[in-house]
Order: C-alpha cells, then sequence, then structure tokens
C-alpha cells in the first residue's frame, strides 16, 4: 500500500456543518458535512419554496367564490333639477354574487395545488444541481490535495537521493550524477508549487459554493478509503423513477392540466349564476319603501367559447401527459451512462492501486538499492522514481475520477447511492461491483 493510501486511510475525522462553516476552521471537512452546509437556506431552494407557496395561496384563492358586488342606481331625475334626487323615478341599493359552474372552482383549485407541488419539485432541483456541485468540487479540493502529498513525498525521496548523489560526488563519484539529482529536486519544486495552486483554487470555489468568501480558511479534506456505489444499473433506474425531481415536476403538471380540462368541461357544459338582493328607497314619485330580486345565467353552449377553451385544455391535457414519457427517456439514458462510469472508474482505480502502484514501488527498492551500492546509475534511480509518483498521481486521478462518477451518478438518480468499500479486484473481472 502506498504512502498516500496510508495517510488517506488515517483521515477519519468527521466535522459539523458548523466546523465547515467557521471561518477560522482549521479541521478537517468531508464530504456530507460540506453538502449540507451548502443545502442549509440556499437561496435558489428558498426562492422555488416561495413560489410553491405562492401557487398554493393562488389555489386558495381560485378555490374561493368571487367577492361580492355592491350596486347603486339613481334612476331619471329631471334634468331641469339634476340636484333632485327625491324626484328621481327609482334608488336602489343592492348586493349581487356570482356562482360560477359548479365544480370548475375546485378543479381549478387542485390544479393549482399541483402546480404548487411542481414548484416543490423544482427546490429539491435545485438541491440536486447543488448537492453535485458542491461533491465536484470537493473530489476537486481532495484530489489537488492528494497531489500536494504525494509530490511531497517525491520531494523528500529526491532530497534524499541529492544527498547521496554529494556524497559520491566527494568519494569521486559522478557530477553528472549529482547535476541530474538536483534538476529533478527543481522539477519536483515546481510540482510541489502547481499543486499549491490547485489547492487555494479548489478552496476557493468550495467557499464560493458555501456562500462563503472565497479566500476564507477551509480545513484539509477529509479522504477516506474509496468506495464505489452499491446499487447495480437496475436498481438505480428504478430509483432515479421515483426520486428525480424532473419526473415528480413533470407528474404534477400532467395533473394540473388534467385539473385545468376538467375545470374547463364543467363552464362548458354547465352555466354560472348570478343572484342579487335590492333595496328601492322611497322618492317622490314612488313613497314606498320596496325590495326586489335580479337572478341571471350564462349561456355556455352559445357561440363556441366555452367549448373552444374545453379543447384547448384538453390538449395541453394530452401534452403534458405524453411529456412526462419524454421525461423519463434521457433520465434513464442519463442513469444508465453513469452507472458504467462509476463501474469502469472503479476498475480502473483497482488496477492501478493494487497491480501497477506495488510494482512501481518494487521497481524502485530494487534501484534505490543498486544505487547505494554503486551498482546502478542515477538516471535508472531517477527514472523508476519518476514512474511511482507517475503511478501515485495516476491513483489519485482514477480516485477522483471515481468520485465524480459517483457524484454524477446521484445526480442521475436524483438520490445518494448507497456506498460501499472499493475492495480489491475482483478475480470475476467485474471490479466486484454488485448491485444489493
Amino acid at each position: 500500500m502506498s504512502r498516500f493510501v496510508r495517510l488517506a486511510a488515517g483521515l477519519t475525522i468527521v466535522t459539523t456543518i458548523a466546523a465547515a462553516q467557521e471561518p477560522t476552521s482549521s479541521r478537517p471537512v468531508d464530504r456530507a458535512t460540506l453538502v449540507a452546509a451548502a443545502l442549509e437556506a440556499h437561496p435558489a431552494i428558498r426562492a422555488a419554496e416561495k413560489r410553491a407557496s405562492a401557487m398554493r395561496l393562488s389555489g386558495e384563492a381560485e378555490g374561493s367564490l368571487p367577492p361580492p358586488e355592491a350596486m347603486a342606481q339613481v334612476w331619471q331625475v329631471p334634468l331641469s333639477k339634476p340636484y333632485a334626487i327625491g324626484d328621481a323615478q327609482m334608488i336602489m341599493f343592492g348586493l349581487s354574487q356570482a356562482f360560477p359552474a359548479p365544480g370548475a372552482r375546485g378543479a381549478r383549485q387542485h390544479a393549482a395545488e399541483h402546480e404548487a407541488s411542481a414548484e416543490r419539485a423544482m427546490a429539491d432541483e435545485a438541491a440536486r444541481r447543488i448537492r453535485q456541485d458542491v461533491t465536484h468540487a470537493f473530489a476537486d479540493y481532495a484530489e489537488a490535495t492528494a497531489r500536494h502529498r504525494v509530490h511531497l513525498e517525491h520531494k523528500r525521496v529526491a532530497l534524499r537521493t541529492v544527498d547521496l548523489a554529494r556524497a559520491r560526488y566527494a568519494g569521486g563519484g559522478s557530477l553528472s550524477d549529482l547535476a541530474q539529482a538536483e534538476v529533478e529536486l527543481a522539477r519536483v519544486d515546481a510540482d510541489v508549487i502547481t499543486d499549491g495552486t490547485r489547492v487555494e483554487a479548489a478552496r476557493a470555489r468550495l467557499n464560493a459554493l458555501l456562500g462563503r468568501d472565497a479566500l476564507a480558511p477551509l480545513g484539509p479534506p477529509v479522504i477516506g478509503e474509496p468506495e464505489t456505489a452499491a446499487w447495480d444499473a437496475r436498481t438505480a433506474l428504478a430509483k432515479a423513477r421515483e426520486s428525480r425531481p424532473e419526473l415528480r415536476r413533470a407528474e404534477a403538471q400532467r395533473e394540473a392540466r388534467r385539473e385545468e380540462a376538467r375545470g374547463a368541461e364543467k363552464e362548458a357544459l354547465i352555466p354560472s349564476f348570478s343572484v342579487a338582493a335590492l333595496y328601492f328607497a322611497p322618492t317622490n314619485p314612488m313613497p314606498l319603501h320596496g325590495y326586489g330580486v335580479n337572478a341571471s345565467m350564462s349561456l355556455p353552449w352559445l357561440w363556441g367559447e366555452a367549448r373552444a377553451r374545453r379543447d384547448a385544455r384538453r390538449e395541453a391535457a394530452e401534452a403534458a401527459r405524453t411529456e412526462v414519457e419524454a421525461a423519463r427517456r434521457p433520465i434513464d439514458a442519463e442513469v444508465a451512462t453513469q452507472e458504467a462510469n462509476v463501474r469502469a472508474s472503479a476498475l480502473r482505480l483497482q488496477t492501478l492501486r493494487d497491480r501497477a502502484l506495488p510494482a512501481s514501488k518494487r521497481s524502485f527498492d530494487v534501484a534505490w538499492s543498486g544505487y547505494e551500492a554503486s551498482r546502478t546509475d542515477v538516471l535508472t534511480l531517477l527514472s523508476t522514481r519518476r514512474a511511482v509518483v507517475d503511478v501515485e498521481t495516476e491513483v489519485v486521478a482514477a480516485r477522483a475520477a471515481l468520485d465524480h462518477a459517483l457524484a454524477d451518478l446521484d445526480a442521475a438518480v436524483g438520490a445518494e447511492v448507497p456506498r460501499r468499500p472499493l475492495g480489491a479486484i475482483d478475480p470475476a473481472g467485474d471490479g466486484g461491483h454488485h448491485g444489493r
């Protein structure tokens, strides 16, 4: 097992959300903590929740009766005496109330409630995207940190090589060996500087996603043992159909369009009514108190407006039903692709970690022993050491690729996929990837 893997395995400290958000915190941070911190009170999620609340309140308004109307009428005031209201033929006050077609109000309210459900699904969609972005950023942070550690260890070995080459040169050894060793040390210093810059960039990106100052301090990443998905493709596909917010949104909008079509059907078949209670004040021509009533009814069967609106709502409902099926297809394709990417990334990491890395280290150990015994030249030593570093950085990159693939699989499913330890290479050749 490499020094990097042993060091990574020892980092198991779990922090809290408060620790992740504390500007002066230097404690290690883990992925779950940062994701939870980013999701907490995120503006995009709050905005979607407010829109859902607005839709729900709109539904309550749609389900209520329209407000009553107060009326006042004065008829036939003599033009010769426009101020003589008492000489009017009629002074009337009234109150009227409209009653839409029975069932139409309830259908509109239910449609608005389904629209609110669609907006709540959009809040979940925002959370899905945020979780994916933070997980990718954390994977980059962990990769840059691990690369930095690999090159720091390589620098330590390069310094030892320079010291050994100097000692041999002092004893009559080759000046070329010393020069080659110093060249390698300079190359390592450049790698260390580059890695440090990448760590800073990844830290700044994470801080921005957390809503913090991009230059705020952030503890080092917790890098545990590599994990892979515990689900197979079939399980992931089934879960995606339950969890993806886009599907729930499409289904909610389908129900909303269906309720709107039902309401339009009611309005096209059943007339709406309006009734009024009237009071007539005494006037000079009619010195008596009086009352009256008024009733009216719409005729939705004439002129075709209500039928056209009903037909339009029916077509919209059919389109929404088709959109649900259309939304499933790219999601299925995305889940299948990302699940395959996870399996491929896991197998590559296993192969590099379990076969290529031990072989490169054995080669370096042989070259180091040979150089100490003056049986091997420095170019062979540096070449084998560079091979170790190359494989170790490939292991780091493969681990990052697996973490990125898992982030994309989580996003494709719409929920965090359970993890299991990566383990050793499966003799069956499938990387040990089985569904549970």
